[in-house]
Parts: C-alpha cells; structure tokens; sequence
C-alpha cells in the first residue's frame, strides 16, 4: 500500500492544479493567458554605421534611417564620393561591425532598388475572370 503513496500523490496535485481552469471553462470565462505576446524584432541600423555589400565590400556610410507610410524603412546611404543613394531595409541586416546588404556591389551600383519589389523574369500571374 505504502508504495503506491507516491503515485496517488503526483495525480491527487495533477487533479488539484487543473480544479481552477477548469472551473473557469465551465463558467464561460476566458483562460488567463500564459504570456503576453512578444513584439516581432525589427532590427535597428545606427547612423554612421558602415554598409557592406554581402561579399564584404565597403558600400558607403549609413546617413539615416527613413520611415515611410505603411511602415517600409528606406536606408539613406551615403556612398564613399560623397553622392547618397537608398536602399530598402529589407535587404539589410546588422552585422557585428557593419550594416550588411544582400546585395552584391554590382546589384548595388546598378540601383537594385526594384529588387527589392516582385521578382522579374517571371510570367505575370494570371488574372480572375470577371464575374
């Protein structure tokens, strides 16, 4: 009898702790949530930070960091000859030293700006009928 204690107790507590959330399901009331919910990571890019090509090649200097409607953040870029050009943040990721591009240099150059919309060299997705 005395080795069956041991078990009788872990399910009598089991029993016990579930009585309340059981109670509240039966009177209609919500669960207590458990945690609240985590705000999703946005990375924060610091001005002056340098910004590297995803080879590793130096690109220029962050200047600053633009928000725009509908929250798209644009990063303001400023190029070692002193022009600035932009760079959609969604391509940007931070590195320890360095803001870091998932471009190359050439994308780069070449304002891989449109890059960052939907991908070219695809056929056009088909359009509804009209009803």
């Amino acid at each position: 009898m005395f080795a069956r204690t041991p078990v009788l107790l872990v399910i009598a507590v089991a029993v016990t702790s579930a009585a309340p959330v059981a109670a509240q399901a039966v009177a209609g009331q919500p669960p207590a949530p458990v945690a609240a919910q985590a705000a999703p990571f946005e990375q924060t890019f610091p001005s002056g930070a340098e910004v590297l090509s995803v080879d590793g090649e130096s690109l220029g200097r962050l200047a600053e960091v633009e928000m725009r409607a509908g929250g798209e953040r644009i990063l303001h870029i400023r190029r070692a000859d002193g022009s600035m050009t932009t760079a959609p943040a969604i391509v940007a990721s931070r590195g320890e030293r360095a803001v870091v591009l998932d471009w190359t240099r050439a994308e780069f150059e070449s304002g891989a700006m449109t890059a960052a919309g939907p991908p070219t060299g695809l056929p056009p997705s088909p359009t509804p009928p009209l009803l």
